[in-house]
């Protein structure tokens, strides 16, 4: 398969730096119950740039970036931002059981992983994506059985858990098999995920109009 890795790296960093822009711009319009995910969104962009030209000047490591800014910060932004959206009682328990998890997990693999801070840690990322997909199950559930689901084109936290559930679920095969699939077979599914799901994030900054927050 004829891929070029490094502009399908640079490609998507556009893609990010466009997708910023519009959330900068629209921030009024998106309103404050997105804060948490345009703040781990933002973050995570950020770091992703940081990251390929900090490789590409020193050739060190980066493990470390995205391991406390990544699998750390980031996804307890995205978390708490689906506990700041679920308004159900019985919902939002839930969801503060989730965040239990996730920072037991830290703590777990703390204490079994190897020098955790400077060795991406894929068991981590696991099951961190697995409690993000329960949260918006739970935020999905609550959406469907209210009024939000008559005006779903413009409702933007839909479309952002719509992004979050394709990148996610679509990365989990292709990083359970990395060891076995070629490094441009990796990189090219990798790359269409991060263009369907910021494809999708465009349209829904484009569609959204501001909501009440419950």
């Amino acid at each position: 398969m004829n891929w070029n890795i490094e502009t399908g790296k640079q490609i998507s960093m556009v893609i990010s730096i466009i997708v910023m822009i519009l959330m900068v711009t629209k921030y009024r319009k998106t309103g404050k119950e997105n804060l948490f995910f345009i703040i781990g969104y933002l973050l995570f962009s950020l770091i992703d740039i940081f990251c390929y030209f900090y490789y590409d000047l020193t050739k060190l490591p980066t493990d470390i970036f995205y391991v406390i800014g990544f699998l750390m910060i980031i996804f307890f932004l995205y978390l708490f931002y689906y506990y700041q959206l679920l308004y159900v009682p019985l919902l939002k328990k839930i969801q503060v059981i989730i965040l239990a998890l996730f920072v037991l997990n830290i703590a777990v693999m703390f204490y079994t992983e190897d020098d955790l801070l400077h060795h991406f840690s894929f068991n981590m990322l696991y099951v961190d994506i697995l409690l993000l997909l329960f949260s918006i199950i739970l935020f999905l559930y609550q959406t469907f059985n209210s009024d939000k689901i008559l005006g779903i084109k413009s409702y933007l936290p839909f479309w952002i858990s719509v992004a979050l559930l394709i990148f996610f679920i679509g990365s989990i095969p292709i990083l359970f098999f990395r060891t076995t699939v070629s490094e441009t077979i990796y990189f090219f599914i990798l790359f269409m995920l991060n263009l369907i799901s910021n494809g999708i994030l465009i349209l829904g900054l484009i569609w959204n109009k501001q909501e009440r927050i419950r």
